[in-house]
Parts: C-alpha cells; sequence; structure tokens
C-alpha cells in the first residue's frame, strides 16, 4: 500500500513539475531596456466579429513596426461575435487567431483583460457562470494561437472574472530584481446594483486581496517597495465622484446610477486633461479599488469601455485614465480611434503616455491603412487629424 502510494506521490511531482516547467517556457522575462525604459502599446475596445476590419489589424501593425512596444496590453471587448452565427465558438477561434497572428509575425508579445462583451459573443446570459465559462474558453484560445508571445494567464481560477494576473518587469541594472509590477484585472460584465437593475461590474474584494498579498510577496521578495500600473476594462468608481455631484433622485436622461449613487451628468472638465466623448460607465457598486491601488503604490490605472473618453485626472495619488476604442465595428471618433503609449522609466513614478491615432497614422509615407479601408478614407484622416490636435491644444493632452 505505501509503494502503490509512493507511486502516486511521484507521478503527481512529475507532472506538477511539468506543468510548471510549461508556465515557466510560456511566461517571457519583461524587463526594461539599457536606456530604463519599458514600452507598453493599451490597444482597448477592438470589438470586432471575424474577419476583423482590414485597417484595424493594418494599423497595429504598422504601429508595432514603428514604436516597437515592449508588450501589448489588450484592453476588453477585444473581439465580438454575431448573435446569428451558428458556430460562435469557431468564430471566435478564427477572430482571435487573426488577431493573434499580427502579434506572432511581429514578434509582440502581449497580454490582455477582458470586457463586457467578450463573452456575449458566445454566452446566452449575463450571468457570472457563463462570463467566466466563455472568457476561459477564449484565454486558451489566445494562449494556443498567440504561443509564447501570450503572455496571459490566470493567476487564480478562485477569484472574480477571468485572467487577472500580474506581470513583473525586471531591472535592466538588477537583472534578478523586479523593478516594476503590471496588473491585468478583470472588471467583469454585469452585475445587479442597489437600485435593482442590471448595471456593469467592477474589480472584486477578492482580486484586491490576491493584489496585496502578491504586492507583499513582491516587496519581501526585492527588499523596496515596487511601482506598479494596473489595466481593466471598466473605469474605477472614483470617476464619478470626481467629475459629478449626485441627486437625490433619478432625472431620467439627465442622471445615471453607479457605485450605488446617483449622479447628474453635468461634468467639471476642469477635473481632466483631455476629452469626455461619453458619460463613464463605472460599476454599478464600488468595492473599494481604488483605495487599494492607492495603498499598494499603484502610479495608474488604465481602462478602456467607453470609446469616445480620451483622458487623464488624478484621484487619491492615482492617475486614472480613460484610452478611446480602437474599433471600427463599434462606435468611435476619427479623431480619437487607436491606441495610447506609454513609456515607464525605471526607478520613476513619472512615465510618458500619448494617443497614437489611426488618423494620423495612415497619412503618414508608405502607410497601407487605407489599402481597401471600407470605413474609413483620407479626407475623414485629414479631418481626424485637425480635429485631434484642436483638442489636444483647448482639452489638454490625453
Amino acid at each position: 500500500m505505501k509503494k502503490a502510494l509512493s507511486v502516486l506521490l511521484c507521478l503527481a511531482m512529475v507532472i506538477s513539475c511539468c506543468s510548471m516547467l510549461a508556465s515557466a517556457d510560456r511566461i517571457h522575462t519583461l524587463s526594461f531596456d539599457a536606456n530604463g525604459e519599458f514600452k507598453i502599446l493599451h490597444l482597448s475596445d477592438i470589438q470586432d466579429d471575424y474577419p476583423i476590419q482590414g485597417e484595424t489589424l493594418q494599423f497595429i501593425r504598422e504601429t508595432l513596426r514603428t514604436y516597437k512596444p515592449d508588450l501589448v496590453v489588450l484592453g476588453g471587448d477585444n473581439t465580438v461575435g454575431s448573435s446569428s452565427d451558428n458556430d460562435p465558438e469557431g468564430t471566435a477561434a478564427k477572430c482571435i487567431e487573426q488577431l493573434c497572428k499580427v502579434f506572432t509575425e511581429e514578434k509582440t508579445y502581449f497580454t490582455l483583460v477582458f470586457g463586457n462583451h467578450d463573452h456575449q459573443q458566445i454566452a446566452k446570459s449575463n450571468s457570472e457562470a457563463d462570463h467566466d465559462r466563455v472568457d476561459s474558453y477564449l484565454l486558451g484560445q489566445y494562449q494556443k494561437y498567440g504561443g509564447a508571445y501570450c503572455l496571459a494567464y490566470d493567476a487564480d481560477d478562485s477569484l472574480f472574472g477571468v485572467g487577472t494576473h500580474n506581470l513583473p518587469i525586471y531591472s535592466s541594472k538588477t537583472p534578478d530584481k523586479v523593478a516594476y509590477n503590471l496588473w491585468m484585472l478583470d472588471s467583469g460584465g454585469y452585475e445587479m446594483g442597489a437600485d435593482g437593475e442590471e448595471g456593469y461590474a467592477a474589480v472584486h474584494p477578492d482580486q484586491l486581496a490576491y493584489m496585496k498579498t502578491v504586492t507583499s510577496r513582491l516587496v519581501a521578495d526585492n527588499g523596496t517597495n515596487i511601482r506598479s500600473m494596473a489595466f481593466q476594462h471598466i473605469i474605477v468608481g472614483e470617476i464619478m465622484d470626481e467629475l459629478y455631484v449626485t441627486v437625490p433622485t433619478k432625472l431620467g436622461f439627465l442622471s445615471k446610477f453607479c457605485n450605488d449613487k446617483e449622479y447628474l451628468l453635468i461634468p467639471n472638465l476642469f477635473k481632466i486633461s483631455g476629452f469626455l466623448g461619453e458619460a463613464p460607465c463605472p460599476g454599478a457598486t464600488n468595492y473599494g479599488e481604488l483605495d487599494t491601488l492607492s495603498q499598494i503604490g499603484t502610479v495608474a490605472v488604465f481602462s478602456g469601455h467607453d470609446h469616445t473618453n480620451a483622458f487623464t485626472t488624478q484621484i487619491k495619488g492615482v492617475d486614472v485614465v480613460n484610452t478611446p476604442g480602437c474599433t471600427f465595428h463599434s462606435y468611435g471618433q476619427i479623431h480619437s480611434r487607436g491606441g495610447r503609449l506609454i513609456t515607464l522609466h525605471e526607478g520613476s513614478a513619472k512615465y510618458d503616455s500619448e494617443i497614437l491615432t489611426l488618423s494620423e497614422a495612415a497619412l503618414q509615407k508608405g502607410s497601407a491603412i487605407l489599402e481597401g479601408a471600407t470605413e474609413t478614407n483620407v479626407a475623414a484622416c485629414i479631418f481626424g487629424v485637425i480635429l485631434n490636435r484642436f483638442l489636444n491644444l483647448v482639452c489638454g493632452k490625453y
């Protein structure tokens, strides 16, 4: 009996070791370059089905070649499907394969978070169970087609949502020490608010506890506090308290319920650098995420979700940043459609951030973005560039 147990134990250890080795092979070590810089391209709300719009894929490809980011973060609502599709799983897989092909061909590492629409291409409901079931399948497809270039993983499948994880960035000066940490947080899909109506979900308490645990481990292993950045699809709830005042009752289209409060939709635009194309849409309930981000040394939290918003504001010492949508399949604005390039500087809390628009890229010499384009043209791109530069002057850099 003891011999049998020993054999089983050895088998379990071998399987466990193989699993860890496979995981280690998948995770590429991120590090600051010789100049102490690390570049991230944030692409949110590609939100396309199969086949993905050619101009979107070409914009991504040309941006990778021009700026050579160390990491791409897909910010949620990455792919969607048709409700009339007879094979939603197969179509979703083909769409993900098409998107991942850009990164593998350009030899660019990427990770991702999920949004409120990713699961809807397959799921029949917005339940948490359907959300998690589908997103787990989708994560597997990204890992399959992204291969070694996909760094996304599910750190703990008991946590709310799917795919919450961290990626450490190592020092260029002391290669065995972590110099920065990146959080990828699943902000979920939908959940009931205190008003009894379905609203958007948010990062949950168990995810916040996970972040605190990982932070403590990083501090213990590296002997110092580690700066971090967070990426998620749905913006933190505090944005509403920062930009709007509360009202005691619903006022139709003039008010909005989230954070378990009703807000009058007249924003204080002096609080942001950038512009609002729509009212932000945070979760129905605020679980205190921003307090946690502030406590653990997070420099900034980046969101998407609201396709026409491009702004930065600081709340509780954390930069709250919204990146506009990259989509041509869903709604957007020609002057801001694109991605955000973020440059971290080793040993500093400062970072550089700029919006890279499709309009600007399409007008560059040698660009192939407009070749065969169905959703835009030269005139629209010229208008987009002019409007974008005007808004930068009037509204501040976003």
